[in-house]
């Protein structure tokens, strides 16, 4: 074991094991609200298109002499991820990029930023990201989410973008438990916020049950409880699954240069209301 593994010990069986999709119906209520906003989900696809030119330019593997460049096939971030965060900041223009969790998601900002000569500042909250990753941000945190001062999300303002890629699992004093519980309810209206590895409205994969997270959980009970807070905006495991959608953005992943790059996505974007 390393020094961040621990074993837990639970005093009540359970038995994980996906309740929604995956072979079975998706969750009802949750398919329901998701699939209202599909029209906005197409507009967004159809916007991001018109940056083809620049998406085939990027590398599809990994240039070792130009560690800050993104790539495409990177393990991490599958391609719809990638697009999702290009395409926002291209088209909000933001003063702030706030990420918690940085690496390849970094790298596509910053190319956004360089490519559109965006006014956008890079501010990296991560422990220990690889080496790379500081030198194309503005500002850098180097702790965990729990111990930083919670008010520089205050300096959030309409059309910001807060990017969440973080242990995806919610326990007493963990980063996840403090984003939903005192991040959220602070941000101003017209925020866009991402959450990453999420699979609404369908459950976790049963190939990832050992992993043990339930961040989606506390997004669904979210969305579920107060869908007058937030806004869906780009759902994208729900867009790569459903026949329409995932048609729209074919001229890229169809091109040659594309070959090989992950067609799907795990981010799920809201905005404050």
């Amino acid at each position: 074991m390393s020094q961040y593994q621990h074993f837990i010990f639970l005093d009540y069986p359970i038995k994980p094991t996906p309740r929604f999709g995956w072979n079975k119906p998706p969750h009802a209520k949750l398919y329901e609200i998701i699939n209202r906003n599909r029209l906005l989900y197409e507009e967004y696809l159809k916007k991001f298109l018109k940056h083809k030119e620049k998406f085939i330019h990027i590398n599809r593997h990994e240039n070792k002499a130009f560690p800050n460049c993104p790539f495409w096939i990177n393990g991490w971030l599958p391609g719809l991820d990638s697009v999702a965060i290009y395409g926002f900041l291209c088209e909000n223009n933001p003063m702030r990029y706030y990420e918690i969790g940085s690496g390849n998601s970094t790298k596509f900002a910053k190319q956004a930023i360089k490519d559109h000569n965006l006014q956008t500042e890079i501010l990296s909250i991560d422990p220990s990201p690889r080496a790379e990753i500081d030198s194309i941000c503005d500002h850098v945190v180097r702790q965990p989410l729990e111990n930083v001062d919670l008010h520089i999300f205050d300096d959030l303002e309409t059309g910001d973008i807060l990017f969440i890629d973080n242990s995806h699992r919610s326990f007493m004093n963990s980063d996840v438990t403090v984003i939903f519980l005192e991040i959220l309810p602070r941000l101003k209206p017209g925020v866009f916020i991402e959450f990453h590895d999420i699979y609404l409205p369908h459950d976790y994969p049963q190939e990832w049950i050992t992993r043990y997270y339930n961040e989606q959980y506390l997004l669904a009970s979210t969305l579920l409880a107060d869908g007058n807070k937030y806004e869906i905006i780009f759902p994208g495991m729900f867009i790569a699954q459903d026949p329409e959608l995932s048609k729209v953005l074919a001229p890229l992943w169809d091109d040659p240069k594309m070959q090989g790059v992950e067609r799907h996505g795990g981010s799920f974007w809201i905005k404050t209301k």
